[in-house]
């Protein structure tokens, strides 16, 4: 009882910028803790009027301005005050974390020292009939913030999804669910990227804890995606299995797979809220229970040999009724009591364990006992987690009596409740020494240098092994491997892969070719063909790949109509022309560095000419000369009496572009002005022109600027095309990176565009991006 008003006190403190029911249910809990149900019932009753409004969400700090004036006044000096004394208060981010630090300097601050700590808070509960009406743990949580965005578990949302749906629906709290796959085929980075994309999607805010409702595989990559999300995101998790109901759940480190190996990338960002409910399991294919057990194991050898000796009694019972969930266990109160115990002390042993070392600073960490050298073969032999768990901690047993950390008798006791509880003790793939030994080379670099293997010292009690040559590793496998021949099925689990339990092979993601895809476009040639390389690691065919996407642009040049002499020319003289804007830059005659590349090309200049053609147009207004190969590849395809206005801010350019044109028959189209694009075309618009196409090609961040000045003065008029080029400036938005300056300002204009019912728009991928806008209204 003193624990859950520990809680209410943890979370008071924050009481300014507390929704109005969170603070109401936190004096309902302070009441009934401190004085009983009798003296709840009135706060009871007030929270239950309350949520019934429409303000019950609101923070406690926007009710200042319904207070009287001095009693404004008041909160408003505690608010100022807290602001320097304590700003977690009155703004934090969320109110389960709090950061301090000590900073010292030098006088002259040449060298400054800091120290810097972190303050986590976090619950966990072993509850039961979690998802009744009745049960508020996650009502307490979400009702006050009005929602609820969860990550579940494709499995269990098939049999629990309407469950859940009707919990947050009577409680009138919108639900957003997010269904991913607990596969641990499906734990690679991208499976964490999709559920950051959805998060995004959602509108998750740092405030508001994400829901995780699933297995150890959902705990590891939902808690990677929320330690990812805004730097760190809070979450709840509802543990669904054995393995994130006492281990994964509630613990710091998440993570995903990575180049064939256990875990590679992670975080430590622990649940706000951990809830274990036994009700889950007696859903659970027996091998994924089994599985499970081996986490319990690893913390009554470690840890607690009250625990290990309840696991040798009541083991195997536990997994024939699932933990107590099925069958005639369900009414055996005292069995119930021997599970919640069981579970109980596992969860204990490990969260003492854990949360002592959240940032994993040293490497003397019990809970990784049967995860030293397991990790390394995990994957490639299509094992459970659990079941090669159960491999390594067998395998530390043997070490630890070869070490003298324990006897002979604690051995086999260890080694028989593994196999008892039908884990596995050995399996084939460690016949491969070399692979075992690269495990544990691969597991020196992850703990700082150290092997620090994790063995008993004695049963019950943590010790490590940091020296193991080698040579000594393939000797003391091959001696623990004829041990395990003597046991029940040769040392072997029972249903100890994941393809026996139902769930697809770690391997098959990485393995099965590439779906065939329907090839409509270059594109999908080039993805078809670079997936399969990929697949094969067939380095030969994605050089392949390069070159044949190195040439769509020149199979477009190829089958376009060929460029005048006069355009032809300015390719050729442009090309040569880097030197010399180079010179021009450093002398200060040009206001940046331009470049050959900056040209608009053959293909481009096509269609441009096309569009004159066939749009009958007559005056053109190109905003970027550059080298004058746009402006004259427009004049060309005007009639005699057409017009093309070019705007160019670098004179150099300019001086260039004219004499391009000289020799050009078509030259007396062409009316060329040098200046700041806006102010040419205020100018313009003020002697009362419109043109039938705008040809768009500068600077990217003035695009949107620009264009909204050709739309409000009616340079371009209803009915005439716009055509702006590097709208897919340089692919930076693909890359799903930061966008440089140029980048963010192509990105504002295409969504400017979007945005604008004026105007119909498409945009093409030749080179760089083309749009066309046609101006309807």
């Amino acid at each position: 009882d003193d624990l859950d008003l520990l809680l209410a006190m943890k979370q008071l403190k924050y009481f300014w910028n507390l929704p109005q029911s969170q603070l109401a249910i936190l004096l309902e809990q302070m009441a009934r803790q401190l004085e009983g149900p009798s003296q709840a019932a009135p706060f009871q009753e007030f929270l239950r009027v309350l949520t019934q409004t429409p303000n019950h969400a609101k923070n406690i700090k926007h009710l200042r301005d319904e207070f009287p004036a001095e009693v404004k006044a008041e909160y408003l000096r505690n608010a100022e005050y807290l602001e320097t004394a304590d700003a977690h208060a009155v703004y934090p981010t969320s109110i389960y974390r709090q950061c301090d630090g000590f900073t010292l300097a030098t006088k002259d601050a040449s060298t400054i020292e800091a120290v810097m700590s972190t303050t986590l808070t976090t619950t966990i509960k072993i509850a039961r009939k979690v998802l009744e009406p009745s049960n508020h743990l996650l009502y307490n949580i979400y009702k006050p913030l009005g929602r609820c965005v969860a990550v579940v578990d494709d499995k269990v949302d098939a049999i629990y999804g309407k469950e859940l749906d009707a919990y947050f629906a009577g409680h009138g709290i919108e639900f957003k669910k997010i269904v991913s796959s607990g596969n641990e085929a499906d734990k690679d980075i991208r499976d964490v990227e999709r559920i950051l994309v959805s998060l995004k999607k959602a509108g998750q805010g740092r405030h508001e804890p994400l829901l995780v409702v699933g297995g150890g595989v959902i705990a590891d990559i939902a808690g990677f995606a929320a330690a990812l999300y805004s730097r760190n995101t809070p979450y709840v998790m509802l543990c669904t299995s054995i393995v994130s109901g006492i281990d994964a759940g509630p613990s710091p480190r998440v993570c995903c797979n990575g180049f064939d190996y256990k875990n590679l990338y992670g975080a430590y960002h622990p649940p706000v809220l951990t809830i274990t409910d036994r009700a889950f399991w007696a859903s659970l294919h027996p091998g994924w229970l089994r599985h499970g057990v081996a986490e319990i194991i690893k913390m009554a050898v470690m840890k607690d040999l009250s625990l290990f000796e309840l696991v040798e009694q009541w083991g195997p019972k536990c997994l024939e009724t699932k933990f107590g969930t099925v069958g005639d266990s369900v009414n055996d109160q005292a069995f119930q009591d021997v599970c919640d115990l069981i579970v109980g002390k596992a969860m204990e042993g490990y969260v003492r364990s854990e949360y002592g070392n959240l940032w994993e600073t040293h490497q003397c960490r019990p809970h990784a006992y049967g995860h030293t050298w397991s990790p390394g073969y995990e994957l490639p032999s299509g094992m459970l987690h659990g079941q090669a768990v159960g491999t390594c901690m067998g395998f530390g047993a043997y070490l630890a009596m070869k070490s003298d950390f324990i006897p002979e008798i604690e051995c086999q006791r260890i080694l028989k409740v593994i196999s008892d509880c039908e884990l596995c003790l050995w399996h084939p793939i460690m016949e491969d020494g070399a692979a075992v030994w690269r495990s544990q080379v691969a597991m020196i670099e992850k703990r700082g240098g150290n092997l620090c293997a994790p063995i008993p010292r004695p049963l019950g009690e943590s010790g490590y092994l940091n020296d193991l040559s080698e040579e000594m590793l393939l000797q003391r496998l091959q001696e623990y491997k004829s041990i395990c021949l003597s046991y029940p099925r040769q040392g072997r689990g029972v249903e100890e892969h994941c393809t026996e339990v139902g769930l697809a092979d770690p391997q098959s993601k990485k393995m099965a070719p590439p779906d065939d895809r329907f090839v409509v476009t270059p594109t999908d040639l080039l993805i078809t063909t670079l997936s399969k390389a990929k697949a094969q690691n067939d380095m030969a065919t994605v050089g392949e790949v390069v070159r044949m996407l190195d040439g769509v642009d020149g199979m477009v040049v190829k089958y376009s109509t060929q460029p005048s002499e006069a355009l032809h020319n300015i390719s050729v003289q442009t090309a040569k022309s880097n030197p010399n804007w180079a010179e021009m830059e450093k002398k200060g005659t040009t206001s940046r560095l331009l470049e050959a590349e900056m040209i608009s090309g053959q293909a481009e200049g096509q269609l441009l000419k096309l569009l004159v053609k066939f749009g009958a147009v007559k005056k053109v207004l190109d905003i970027g000369t550059f080298t004058g190969y746009s402006s004259l590849a427009m004049a060309e395809a005007l009639p005699e009496d057409g017009r093309v206005v070019t705007l160019e801010r670098q004179e150099e350019a300019a001086k260039m572009a004219a004499e391009n044109w000289a020799s050009s028959p078509h030259v007396g189209k062409i009316d060329s002005r040098v200046g700041e694009a806006q102010a040419l075309l205020q100018a313009l618009a003020s002697q009362g022109e419109s043109f039938d196409l705008v040809f768009l090609d500068v600077d990217k961040p003035g695009y949107f600027a620009l264009y909204q000045t050709l739309m409000e003065t009616g340079l371009l008029r209803v009915g005439g095309l716009l055509a702006v080029d590097n709208t897919m400036y340089k692919g930076e938005e693909l890359t799903g990176e930061r966008l440089s300056l140029n980048g963010e300002g192509a990105r504002a204009l295409n969504a400017g565009l979007l945005a604008d019912d004026r105007v119909l728009q498409v945009m093409l991928p030749l080179r760089d991006g083309l749009t066309l806008a046609f101006r309807q209204h």
